[in-house]
C-alpha cells in the first residue's frame, strides 16, 4: 500500500509575523483612497495607523471617542476590549492633523451622531451597524491590492504593528511603543513588533561570508 504525502497546513501560505507597512506603503495608499474620494476608508485607514488599536477595539469606536460637538479630539482614550475585564489603565493615542482632518470631512459629509459607531457599513441597510473584524480585513486587504501590495503578505496586525515599529526605529524608544500597544509587559512588546528578529536580519544584511 504506498502512502500519500500529506500536505503541509502551511503550503502556500506566509507563516510567521505579518510585517508593518512602509511610509512608501502608506503614502500610496491614502493617495488612491482620496482619489476615490473614499472619506469613510481614509479615516478608518488613519485612525487604524494612529490608535495602533486591535481590530475588535478599531470597529467598535463611537463618534464620540474621536469627537465632541465642538470638534475631533486630538488625544482617544479606550479601554480595550481584549483586556477590559482587568484592572488596566485606558490606553490613549495621539491623532495627527491628517487624520483630524480626514475624520472631519467624514464625519461632516456622513452627518452622524455622537453616540453612534464611527465606522459603519455603507448603504441603508448597513448605516446603524458597525463594520465587523472579518469586514475590515476585507476592506484593508482591497486597498492593498488598489496599490498592487501582495495582501498574502500582510495582515490587520500589520496595522497595528506600522506605528509602533516606525515610533521605535526611529527613537529606540522601546516603552513608548509599549504604552501605543497597551501591552502588560515590554517583552510582550519586543515579541510583538519583531524587534530582535528585525535587528537581526538589519546586521546580516551588513556582513557577507
Amino acid at each position: 500500500m504506498v502512502a500519500t504525502a500529506k500536505t503541509a497546513w502551511n503550503k502556500g501560505r506566509v507563516v510567521g509575523k505579518k510585517p508593518p507597512l512602509t511610509p512608501d506603503q502608506i503614502a500610496l495608499i491614502r493617495l488612491l483612497l482620496r482619489q476615490e474620494n473614499a472619506l469613510r476608508d481614509l479615516a478608518l485607514f488613519n485612525v487604524a495607523l494612529d490608535t495602533s488599536f486591535r481590530g475588535s477595539d478599531l470597529v467598535r469606536l463611537r463618534v464620540s471617542d474621536v469627537a465632541t460637538s465642538s470638534g475631533i479630539r486630538e488625544i482617544v482614550e479606550i479601554r480595550q476590549k481584549k483586556t477590559e475585564t482587568r484592572n488596566t489603565r485606558p490606553v490613549q493615542a495621539r491623532l495627527s492633523s491628517n487624520t483630524c482632518e480626514s475624520l472631519r470631512t467624514y464625519l461632516s459629509a456622513s452627518e452622524k451622531t455622537l453616540h453612534g459607531w464611527l465606522f459603519t457599513g455603507q448603504g441603508v441597510r448597513w448605516s446603524h451597524a458597525h463594520i465587523s473584524e472579518s469586514q475590515l480585513w476585507r476592506l484593508f486587504k482591497a486597498w492593498l491590492e488598489k496599490a498592487h501590495i501582495d495582501p498574502s503578505l500582510y495582515g490587520l496586525h500589520s496595522l497595528r504593528r506600522t506605528f509602533p515599529a516606525h515610533i521605535y526605529q526611529q527613537t529606540g524608544n522601546l516603552r513608548a511603543a509599549q504604552l501605543l500597544l497597551g501591552h502588560a509587559s515590554i517583552e510582550s512588546t519586543k515579541e510583538y513588533i519583531g524587534i530582535e528578529q528585525a535587528e537581526a536580519l538589519e546586521i546580516a544584511r551588513k556582513y557577507h561570508l
